[in-house]
C-alpha cells in the first residue's frame, strides 16, 4: 500500500511543514489582530485602571474589577466594506486614529449604582472612561456653557486630543430627579475622514465632573442597512442548510437511524454518553473560564449570590443540553459507521490495550495532524486570493475570540471549544451523512452511488450551515469550506472517524488560539504551551500506549468493525405477581362530588378578573381605521406599502407593573388609557421593494383596543434631507405637538431634556416633558416624548417615569424567583422528554404500533401548519424592510417546520404509549371513570385558582392576545389541543409509572409521596414564581392532593388522567367564552372544547375494542 512506503510519509510531512510555514508567513495579512501591539495583559489592565481611578476620584470606593478585550466589530465591517478595506483598518489602528481592539476595565460595587469602565489601547494607553453615577446622586446645575469649559479643560490636562482637530455639532442636557444636570457634548474630527461616516468624541459632564470620554466612529445608517441585508442572505444559507440538518441528520440520521439500529440491537450507549458527556464538561469547563469576564456584565442592581445563581443555572442547563445533543450525536455517528464500514477501526477501542501501540491507529493519527497545514494554507489563501481577485468580503475576524485572552486561563477555552466542534461536527455532519447514505445504498444495491450522494449533500451541508458569519457574497463562507468539508470527508470515508476529528479539532483549535499566539504580553507564554500540549494529547496517548507495550503492533482484527457482533436478543420470562391493593370504594364517588363542588366554589371565590380590556375589532378593520386616519391627516400611501398588523401592546410591561406595585389596582385602572396604554393594534406601513435606502421610510398607526387612534409614526432614512431647526424652534414644535394630542399647555410642562442628533442632511431632536398638572388620582411622575425628524414629528407618546432605585429593586427581586420558575421548567421539561425517551424505547420493543403514533402525529402536523399560515399576517409585521421580504420568510418557514415536526412529535409518543401501558394493564370490573375525572379536574381547578393568591400579584393580569392579528383568529385557539395531548399523555404517564414503580401503592410509598410533593412544586413552579413562600406552600398543597388523587383513583384506572386534564383545559376555555380576548375567541374556543369531547371520546371507543 502506498501509505506504508517512507516516500508517502516523508512527501505529507513536507506538505504540512511547507503549509504551516506559509499560514505562518500570511497570517497578519488576514488577520487584523496580529497587526496590532498587544503589549497589555489582564493584570497590567487592572493595575493601570487601579491608578487612574485612585487620580481622578472615579468611583465606587472598594470597588471589584472585571476585564475584557473588546472588540468592535461593527465599525470594523464599515471600514472593510465601505471605508478603505482591511489595510485602512490597520493604517487606523498603526496611525492610532482608531482602535477596533481595546481593553475595557470595569469598577463595580453591589448594590451600588456608581461604577466605571476605563478603556485602554491593546499597548496600554488610557483611550476613554465612563462613570455611571445614580440619577439621584447630588450635583451642580451647570449652564451648557461652563460644563462645556469643564470638558474641554479635562480633555486638555488628561488626555492627549487635541480638541483644536474636532467641531463640536451636538449639545444637549438632562434634568435628572436629584435635579443635578447632566450635559453631553459631541465633537467631529475635522483632520481625519471615513468614507461616509466620521471621527467623533463624546464627553459628558454629571453635574460639574466629566463623566465619560468616548472615541467612535458614527457609521451610517446606509451601511447598517445594506449590512443587514447582506447578513440576511448569509442567514438564510444557513437556516436553509440548518433545516437541511435537522431534517436528513438529526431527525433522518439520530432518530430514525438510532431507531432502526436499536431495533437491531447495534446501538452502543455506554461509551457514546460517558464521551458525549465528557465533551460537554469540558466545554463548561471553558465557559467557566469566560467567568471572570461576565462580571463585566453584571447588573449592579442584583446581589452577586443572585447573579451567580443566574449564571450556575444557564451553565447546568446547557451542559445538559449540550450532553445529550451530543451523546445522541456520537451515538448515532459511531453506530451507523459501524454498520456501514465494517472495514474501519471500532472508533471506541482505538486507544484500548492492543490497539493504541498499532500501526494503523498510529497512522491515522499522525495523518490527522498533517493535514492541518493544507488546510491553514487553503483558508489563508482563499481569504486573501478571493479578496485580491473578486473583491470578496470575508472577515476572518469571527473565526476567533479575542476575549479569550482576558480569562484567566486562555488556553482552557480555545480548546474545549475547538474539541466540540471537532468532535460534535465530525459525528453529525460527516459520519451520519455518509453512512447512512453506505447503508441506503446497501439496500437499494447501489453503494457507490448513494455514497457520492451523501458525500456531496455533506460536503453542502456543512458548509452552508455555516454561512451565518458575516461574508459577502453571502456564498463565501460556503465556497470556503467546500475544501476543508471534503479533506474532512475523505479522511473519515477512508481511515474512520479519528483522523476527521483529530484534523478538524486542531484547526479550529489553531485558529481560535490567534489571540493567544499574538500577544506578547509578560505570561502569555504558558497558555501558548498549554494549547500545543492539549492539541497533542492523542498523540501522548499513542506514545504511552507503544511504552507500555514496548513495541508497535499490526492491529488484530478484533478492534475493527468487522468483529462486531450484536448482543444475543435476551429472552425475559415474564413473571407476573399478584399485588393485592383494596378494591376500588365506590363510596369515592360521594367525596369526588364535594371536591368537585368545593372547586366551583373556590373557581367563583377567588376568580382572577382580567386588568386590561380586549381587542374590539379584528386586523381588517384595524387597517381601514389606520388608513382613514393617515388620509385624514393628509397621508396617502399606494398598493407598493405593505399593511401589517401586530398587537401592541400585547402584555403589561415595566411601566404597567411599576404602577400597579407603587399605586395599586385603583389608580392603574383610572390611567390606563391615558399614561399606560391598553391593548392595542400598531398598523405598520413599510416596502420591501425599492432602493433599499428609501425603504428606511415607514409609517404605522396606533390604535387602542376599541380602534380609536392613538398616534402617527413616522420614521424616515437618515441622510434624508430636512431643517436644522434651533433648540427654540424644535421646542416649539413640540409644545404645540403636546397642546394637539393631549391638549396640555407649556404652563403644565416642565423641560427634562432637549437632546440633538446631527444627521447629515439635517438635525433631530427629542424633546421629554414632565407634566407637573396636580392630579388628585396620581401623582408620580407621568412625562411626554416628542421625536422631530427635521421639522416633522417622527411620534409622540405619554409614558410614566420609573425611578432608577424601583427598576433595581424589581430587577433583584425577580433574579432569584426568575432562576426558581426556570429551573421548575427545566425540570419539567427534561420529565416530559425522559417520558418521550422511554416510549420511544417502547416504540423500539415493538410495543406501540407505528400508526397509532401516526394517526395522532398527522393531525397535529397539519393543525400546527395551518396554525401557522393563520398566524402568518402578524409574525411577518415584525420583518425589518432592510432585508429581502423572501428570504425573512424562508427563514421563519424553515424554522416552523422543524419545531412542527418536534412539537407533533412528543404529545404522539406520550399518547401512544400511555394507551398501550392502559390497555396492556388488567381491566377492573369496578373502577372510576369519566364523572370522577370531570369532578377531580373542576376541583383541582378551583384550588389552582386558590393557590394562585398565596403568591404576591407583582404584575397587573392581562387577557391573552396574542393571536388577535390573526388571519381567522378563532382558528388560532385551536392550537391549544397540541398542549392538551402533551399534557394528558405526559400526566397518563407519570401514573403509569408510579403504579409500576410502587405496585399500585403497594411499595415504595414514603419516597413517592416526597415525590408528588416534588412533582406539585414542578406544576406550581413552572408558571410565573411572584413568591417563594407562595410557591412552596402552593406546591405542598398541590402535591399532597395529587397524592390522594393517586390513592383514591387514579390507580385503579389510569385513564382517569385524560378526563382531569380535558376538565382543567375546557374549564380554562370557559373563560374565553365568557370574556373573549379578541373577536373570534369564543368561537375558537368552543370548537376547541369539542374537539376535546371528541378525542376522549375517540379514546373511550378505542380503548373499548382492544
Amino acid at each position: 500500500m502506498l501509505m506504508r512506503k517512507p516516500i508517502f510519509w516523508i512527501s505529507t510531512c513536507l506538505l504540512f511543514i511547507g503549509g504551516l510555514y506559509y499560514s505562518v508567513k500570511v497570517f497578519p495579512k488576514a488577520f487584523a489582530i496580529l497587526n496590532i501591539e498587544l503589549k497589555m495583559d489582564r493584570e497590567s489592565a487592572f493595575s493601570k485602571a487601579e491608578s487612574l481611578s485612585e487620580a481622578n476620584n472615579w468611583g465606587p470606593k472598594n470597588y471589584n474589577q472585571a476585564a475584557t478585550f473588546y472588540h468592535d466589530s461593527r465599525t470594523q465591517n464599515f471600514v472593510e466594506l465601505d471605508a478603505g478595506g482591511s489595510d485602512k483598518v490597520v493604517m487606523l489602528m498603526k496611525d492610532h486614529l482608531y482602535h477596533f481592539y481595546t481593553w475595557k476595565v470595569r469598577h463595580y460595587k453591589e448594590l451600588e449604582p456608581n461604577e466605571t469602565i476605563i478603556s485602554f489601547t491593546p499597548s496600554g494607553e488610557f483611550y476613554g472612561f465612563k462613570e455611571i453615577l445614580s440619577e439621584n446622586e447630588k450635583g451642580a446645575s451647570l449652564s451648557q456653557n461652563d460644563a462645556r469649559e469643564i470638558a474641554e479643560n479635562f480633555v486638555q490636562m488628561n488626555t492627549s486630543i487635541a480638541l483644536s482637530n474636532y467641531k463640536e455639532i451636538e449639545a444637549s442636557e438632562e434634568v435628572l430627579p436629584s435635579e443635578r444636570i447632566d450635559h453631553t457634548f459631541v465633537y467631529e474630527r475635522l483632520d481625519a475622514a471615513i468614507g461616509d461616516g466620521s471621527f467623533r468624541l463624546k464627553i459628558m459632564v454629571s453635574g460639574e465632573k466629566v463623566s465619560e470620554i468616548k472615541h467612535y466612529i458614527k457609521v451610517p445608517e446606509t451601511f447598517t442597512r445594506r449590512f443587514e441585508e447582506m447578513r440576511s442572505a448569509n442567514n438564510t444559507i444557513a437556516s436553509s442548510a440548518s433545516m437541511a440538518m435537522f431534517l436528513l441528520y438529526g431527525f433522518g440520521g439520530v432518530i430514525i437511524g438510532l431507531f432502526i439500529m436499536m431495533r437491531k440491537r447495534w446501538v452502543v450507549w455506554k461509551q457514546a454518553m460517558l464521551w458525549g458527556t465528557f465533551v460537554a464538561v469540558f466545554g463548561a469547563l471553558g465557559e467557566i473560564n469566560f467567568w471572570p469576564l461576565m462580571w463585566m456584565y453584571y447588573p449592579t442592581a442584583l446581589s452577586q449570590q443572585s447573579f451567580f445563581i443566574q449564571n450556575i443555572f444557564s451553565l447546568v442547563a446547557n451542559t445538559l443540553l449540550m450532553s445529550i445533543i451530543y451523546s445522541l450525536s456520537f451515538m448515532a455517528g459511531e453506530t451507523l459507521t459501524r454498520r456501514a464500514f465494517p472495514q474501519q477501526i471500532n472508533f471506541w477501542n482505538l486507544w484500548s490495550k492492543g490497539a493504541s501501540n498499532s500501526i494503523q491507529v498510529l497512522g491515522r493519527t499522525v495523518g490527522g495532524y498533517f493535514m492541518i497545514g493544507l488546510d491553514l494554507a487553503f483558508v489563508i489563501t482563499f481569504y486573501l486570493l478571493t479578496k485580491k481577485l473578486f473583491g470578496w468580503w470575508d472577515p476572518a475576524s469571527t473565526l476567533f475570540d479575542p476575549d479569550v485572552i482576558a480569562t484567566p486561563f486562555p488556553w482552557i477555552s480555545s480548546v474545549s471549544r475547538a474539541l466540540g466542534a471537532g468532535f460534535w461536527e465530525e459525528c453529525l455532519f460527516r459520519a451520519v451523512p455518509i453512512a447512512g447514505a453506505a447503508l441506503i445504498g446497501d439496500r437499494l444495491g447501489r453503494r457507490k452511488q448513494w455514497i457520492i450522494i451523501g458525500f456531496v449533500i455533506q460536503s453542502l451541508i456543512f458548509a452552508a450551515a455555516h454561512a451565518n458569519y458575516p461574508s459577502y457574497p453571502a456564498y463565501a463562507r460556503l465556497v470556503e469550506l467546500i475544501m476543508p468539508s471534503i479533506i474532512f470527508g475523505v479522511l473519515y470515508l477512508q481511515f474512520g472517524l479519528l483522523p476527521a476529528i483529530i484534523s478538524h479539532f486542531i484547526y479550529d483549535a489553531v485558529l481560535m488560539s490567534i489571540p493567544i499566539f499574538s500577544s506578547t504580553a509578560t505570561g502569555m507564554w504558558f497558555d501558548q504551551l498549554m494549547v500545543f500540549v492539549l492539541c497533542l494529547i492523542p498523540v501522548w496517548i499513542i506514545i504511552i500506549g507503544r511504552i507500555k507495550e514496548k513495541g508497535w503492533v499490526e492491529l488484530d482484527n478484533k478492534f475493527y468493525n468487522s468483529s462486531f457482533k450484536p448482543p444475543p436478543l435476551k429472552k425475559t420470562t415474564s413473571r407476573k405477581t399478584s399485588v393485592k391493593i383494596p378494591k376500588y370504594n365506590i363510596q369515592n364517588r360521594n367525596i369526588m362530588i364535594a371536591l368537585g363542588a368545593l372547586g366551583i366554589v373556590l373557581l367563583f371565590l377567588f376568580k382572577t378578573d382580567k386588568n386590561a380590556p380586549g381587542l374590539e375589532l379584528n386586523r381588517n378593520k384595524a387597517i381601514i381605521i389606520a388608513e382613514e386616519y393617515l388620509v385624514k391627516n393628509g397621508i396617502e400611501l399606494g398598493d407598493e406599502w405593505n399593511r401589517l398588523v401586530s398587537v401592541s401592546p400585547a402584555a403589561p410591561g415595566k411601566q404597567n407593573r411599576f404602577v400597579w406595585q407603587t399605586a395599586g389596582k385603583e389608580v392603574y385602572n383610572f390611567i390606563m388609557g391615558d399614561y399606560i396604554d391598553t391593548p392595542g393594534f400598531t398598523v405598520r406601513f413599510a416596502k420591501f421593494d425599492g432602493d433599499l435606502n428609501e425603504r428606511a421610510e415607514e409609517y404605522s398607526v396606533d390604535l387602542n383596543n376599541r380602534g380609536l387612534p392613538l398616534r402617527i409614526n413616522h420614521k424616515i432614512p437618515e441622510n434624508q434631507e430636512g431643517l436644522g431647526l434651533s433648540e427654540t424652534e424644535a421646542k416649539e414644535l413640540a409644545l404645540n405637538t403636546i397642546l394637539k394630542y393631549y391638549n396640555l399647555t407649556d404652563y403644565t410642562l416642565e423641560l427634562i431634556s432637549a437632546e440633538p442628533s446631527k444627521r447629515p442632511e439635517r438635525t433631530d431632536w427629542e424633546f421629554i416633558f414632565k407634566d407637573i398638572a396636580p392630579n388628585k388620582f396620581y401623582d408620580g411622575d407621568k412625562r411626554i416624548r416628542v421625536l422631530i425628524n427635521g421639522d416633522n414629528i417622527k411620534t409622540h407618546e405619554k409614558f410614566i417615569f420609573i425611578p432608577e432605585e424601583w427598576e433595581r429593586d424589581e430587577r433583584d427581586q425577580r433574579a432569584i424567583l426568575d432562576v426558581a420558575s426556570n429551573s421548575m421548567s427545566l425540570l419539567l421539561n427534561i420529565l416530559v422528554m425522559t417520558a418521550a425517551v422511554l416510549g420511544i424505547i417502547y416504540w423500539t420493543n415493538n410495543k406501540i404500533t407505528t400508526m397509532l403514533v401516526l394517526y395522532i402525529f398527522s393531525p397535529l402536523l397539519i393543525i400546527r401548519i395551518v396554525s401557522f399560515i393563520n398566524q402568518l399576517p402578524s409574525l411577518i409585521a415584525s420583518f425589518s424592510t432592510a432585508q429581502p421580504y423572501n428570504n425573512q420568510l424562508g427563514v421563519l418557514i424553515a424554522g416552523t417546520i422543524v419545531g412542527g415536526l418536534f412539537i407533533s412529535m412528543i404529545p404522539s409518543i406520550l399518547v401512544a404509549s400511555s394507551h398501550f401501558q392502559i390497555n396492556e394493564q388488567k381491566k377492573n370490573k369496578e373502577k372510576p371513570g369519566l364523572l370522577e375525572g370531570i369532578l377531580i379536574g373542576i376541583g383541582l381547578s378551583g384550588v389552582f385558582a386558590m393557590t394562585n393568591t398565596l403568591q404576591p400579584s407583582l404584575s397587573p393580569e392581562w387577557p391573552n392576545l396574542f393571536n388577535g392579528a390573526s388571519s381567522v383568529p378563532f382558528l388560532s385557539i385551536l392550537n391549544n389541543l397540541g398542549g392538551f395531548l402533551a399534557s394528558a399523555g405526559f400526566t397518563t404517564f407519570i401514573v403509569l409509572f408510579i403504579s409500576k414503580k410502587t405496585k399500585s401503592w403497594t411499595v415504595k410509598k414514603g419516597l413517592f409521596s416526597m415525590l408528588f410533593i416534588f412533582f406539585g412544586l414542578i406544576i406550581i413552579g413552572s408558571n410565573d414564581i411572584t413568591g417563594i413562600g407562595g410557591w412552596i406552600l402552593s406546591g405542598i398543597v398541590v402535591g399532597i392532593l395529587f397524592r390522594w388523587i393517586y390513592i383514591s383513583t387514579l390507580r385503579y384506572n389510569p385513564e382517569v388522567a385524560i378526563f382531569i386534564i380535558s376538565s382543567l383545559t375546557i374549564i380554562n376555555l370557559i373563560s374565553e367564552i365568557t370574556t373573549p380576548s379578541f373577536p373570534g375567541a369564543g368561537l375558537g374556543s368552543s370548537l376547541t372544547i369539542i374537539s376535546i369531547i371528541a378525542l376522549n371520546y375517540c379514546w373511550v371507543r378505542f380503548s373499548a375494542k382492544i
